[in-house]
């Protein structure tokens, strides 16, 4: 399967922004985890902390723009 999320962003200054992914299954929920590899990543993004921690840090550009395929 094959999946890309979008990013619209407007604003203000350079913030920090964070996305935090889960590939794991939770227990007792019904929804099961993703499994993330070859993951494509947007320039605005520090992709290091992705493969440590599952977390997407950026500062986005305006506008909107594809994060990550």
């Amino acid at each position: 399967m094959d999946g890309r999320i979008f990013t619209r962003a407007y604003l203000s200054g350079t913030p920090q922004c964070k996305l935090v992914l889960n590939d794991k299954p939770i227990p007792g929920a019904s929804i099961l985890g993703a499994e993330l590899y070859d993951c494509r990543f947007h320039r605005c993004v520090h992709s290091n902390e992705f493969y440590s921690a599952k977390t997407i840090s950026f500062i986005p550009p305006d506008g909107e723009f594809q994060l990550m395929r």
